[in-house]
């Protein structure tokens, strides 16, 4: 499975699409391979609005699809409406939410819109697109397609005050590169991309930039993570780390012991201190 993916012309569905590293990665497929997307996410007027941006700057096709991915109907709603008058040869999940503080005091509702967003929407929806890229992956044009599952280096090491988060991202890992094994015959890969820090409204709206900033070591802008990201998905790689101190963090992830990590790590992201 060596051949690369070739997005232009082509659909690809990317969700979390109205902001941050979902919208740049839409601008990069648009703007660096001409490819065609579908954009999911909550907010129609910003969806509509990088719609327009997209076809007028870059000449290609865009459709957007408003859907709440932390409800098991727009999940299948989401399918239905983007298979239903295209083919896709790619999606990217990226929708995703967090929560920054004691585990004990997240809201148990809350921690169920953050499970099924982060977790069991992405793998509804990997379930519902793999037998339609699988086919696209032998059909006439005999183009290569791809899935690209979001993770973070959080997956890598048990990140306190973000406990559930960091376990919604190891599961993604480990689903992922699973995943890859099992469909290596089929045409289509899996590439789990997995960036640290980004400077997003995720970010800001979490608290968290009251804490990390952009120019801190290891920071990246949206637009630079985007650019490792949609590389990566097009290059067909199972897994993905940019940039050199997230890389090296996941090195040690596997050399140090975790229960030192996760103490060094609890006095980064203990709130208030």
């Amino acid at each position: 499975m060596n051949r690369t993916i070739d997005l232009r012309s082509r659909w690809t569905l990317v969700t979390g699409a109205s902001s941050g590293l979902g919208l740049e990665m839409a601008r990069a497929i648009a703007r660096d391979h001409g490819g065609n997307v579908v954009l999911v996410a909550r907010r129609k007027e910003r969806l509509e609005a990088l719609c327009e941006e997209l076809r007028t700057r870059h000449g290609v096709q865009a459709a957007s699809i408003v859907a709440d991915l932390s409800r098991p109907e727009d999940v299948e709603r989401v399918f239905a409406e983007a298979t239903r008058e295209r083919v896709l040869h790619g999606a990217i999940l990226n929708a995703g939410v967090t929560y920054w503080g004691e585990a004990m005091k997240l809201d148990w509702d809350a921690f169920q819109a953050l499970l099924n967003t982060n977790v069991t929407s992405m793998v509804r929806l990997s379930s519902l697109l793999l037998p339609h890229l699988i086919e696209q992956a032998g059909g006439a044009r005999g183009g290569a397609a791809g899935l690209m599952l979001i993770s973070s280096v959080a997956a890598f090491i048990p990140v306190p005050y973000q406990a559930a988060y960091s376990g919604t991202k190891a599961f993604i890992l480990s689903y992922g590169q699973a995943l890859a094994q099992e469909l290596r015959h089929t045409g289509v890969s899996v590439t789990v991309f997995a960036p640290g820090g980004i400077t997003t409204e995720l970010l800001e709206n979490s608290g968290l930039s009251r804490r990390f900033k952009a120019g801190d070591l290891g920071m990246m802008t949206a637009a630079q993570c985007a650019t490792h990201a949609v590389r990566a998905f097009v290059q067909r790689k199972e897994l993905s780390v940019p940039g050199l101190l997230n890389q090296t963090l996941a090195l040690a992830s596997r050399l140090l012991p975790r229960g030192l990590l996760a103490q060094r790590t609890a006095a980064m992201y203990r709130p208030g201190h």
